[in-house]
């Protein structure tokens, strides 16, 4: 076999480094093993952790505030004498689901809190419209 300048190779040629050396010997396995533990930097996985605890405690919150405003706009309806209606199940399956969207927050399944959450949110909005007075 014949290289573009005409040399015979008998073999694969392998890039060569610095002395001669190929390439892929030119790291020790002490070098490469402190590369490798570097990698997984404790302060990055911390920082992710405390975000994503935060997340979790956003979630949480907003469907607690959801099912609360859910319950209080049932209670502020019966109160002013309202006749049971519709409404009344539509404020009942957002506070419902509020507390779901809540449980779900704690849990870390932050897509279906929000999901529930929003869903909550519009048959509290729903159950306040004029059409269920």
């Amino acid at each position: 076999m014949t290289t573009h300048g005409g040399d015979a190779v008998n073999g694969p040629v392998e890039p060569e480094g610095p002395g001669g050396r190929p390439l892929f010997f030119e790291t020790s396995t002490d070098e490469l093993r402190t590369k490798l533990q570097g990698q997984g930097r404790p302060e990055l996985a911390e920082q992710r952790r405390r975000e994503m605890r935060r997340t979790r405690a956003m979630y949480a919150a907003l469907a607690g505030l959801v099912a609360v405003v859910c319950l209080v706009m049932m209670g502020v309806r019966l109160g002013q004498g309202d006749a049971l209606g519709v409404w009344v199940a539509t404020y009942g399956v957002g506070v419902a689901l509020g507390g779901w969207g809540f449980v779900l927050a704690r849990m870390g399944h932050t897509r279906w809190a929000m999901m529930v959450t929003c869903i909550a949110g519009a048959l509290a909005g729903i159950g306040d419209s004029p059409a269920f007075r």
